[in-house]
């Protein structure tokens, strides 16, 4: 446990601190540049106010620290677009999820892979949003266990951004470091330390992110239920400190066939949306399939499904 505290000033410093960048682009009326950075990519996640359960396949996304042994996981999620009311990439707002798109359909769709490899786990995925403007992510990485329980993890990932036939990329790196305390286990990561992305002579600042996080390894039994969660507290890219967390519940009347329940809450900022979250899965033998709903933030719309595969 004194490992893992040794690390709360760095997060308190991390969580409180504006970036430059984003105090420019506020500044400059320019919204955060790259959104597919700052969406929940796992199902589970979104239905649980955004925090990441430990051990999940996509945390290749959220916590290089916690990417599992073995695991196959995809997410998709769509909406329909707004009326046009702009030229589809915001400049004229103050965030990303305030923009009025140029086209009657969005997607958002991730896939991610991991297995274990030189004793630890090596984890590949790749991830596209698609809003009139069309994003990507590329990503591989490794995670092992060090010293006194603790793991480090580092993701390096290729960012790329085109619209009208023009495109630009760049790389970026995300670290990390969890350790598991009896039942439960603590991640702290910082995402997207990398160079901006030019396109179209125009700089896209990568949203730094730092993100502390906690949960259950697994669900404890509650009388006939088994119960779990998991909370977090992220400074988004804009300098938002952003807690959330929530709870899921899990009934299963016939062994390895579980029903599953999921409430969660996450501060909304400037009022966007609603602060509620919820979701419902099934687990059988070695597939878990996942519903997510959240509408903090109406980029991608307010669905989210997935499935997993252990």
């Amino acid at each position: 446990m004194r490992h893992l505290l040794a690390f709360a000033p760095l997060a308190f410093l991390l969580l409180s601190a504006t970036p430059l960048h984003a105090q420019e682009s506020r500044r400059s009326g320019f919204p955060g540049d790259l959104p597919i950075l700052e969406l929940t990519t796992s199902t589970r996640a979104h239905a649980l106010g955004g925090a990441f359960w430990p051990g999940n396949g996509h945390a290749l996304f959220h916590h290089p620290a916690l990417i599992p042994s073995q695991g196959f996981e995809v997410t998709v999620g769509s909406r329909a677009g707004q009326p046009h009311e702009g030229d589809g990439r915001g400049e004229s707002r103050e965030r990303h999820s305030r923009r009025d798109y140029d086209r009657d359909d969005i997607l958002y769709a991730a896939l991610s892979t991991s297995t274990n490899w030189m004793g630890g786990s090596l984890a590949v995925g790749m991830s596209v949003f698609d809003y009139g403007l069309t994003e990507y992510v590329g990503a591989v990485g490794y995670s092992r266990d060090v010293k006194f329980g603790i793991e480090v993890g580092a993701v390096a990932k290729v960012v790329g951004q085109s619209a009208g036939g023009v495109s630009g990329r760049t790389g970026a790196v995300d670290l990390g470091l969890s350790r598991a305390m009896g039942r439960y286990t603590a991640a702290l990561t910082v995402q997207n330390l990398g160079p901006d992305l030019e396109l179209a002579g125009r700089h896209r600042d990568l949203p730094l992110r730092v993100v502390l996080g906690a949960g259950t390894r697994s669900r404890m039994p509650v009388g006939p239920l088994d119960i779990g969660g998991a909370v977090q507290i992220a400074r988004e890219g804009s300098g938002d400190v952003v807690p959330g967390g929530g709870i899921e519940i899990a009934y299963w009347p016939i062994q390895r066939r579980v029903f599953i329940a999921r409430i969660g809450a996450v501060r909304v900022v400037d009022g966007d949306g609603l602060p509620l979250t919820f979701g419902a899965g099934f687990e059988g033998d070695r597939i878990r399939l996942d519903y997510g709903y959240g509408n903090r933030d109406p980029v991608t719309g307010p669905h989210r499904f997935g499935v997993a595969i252990r």
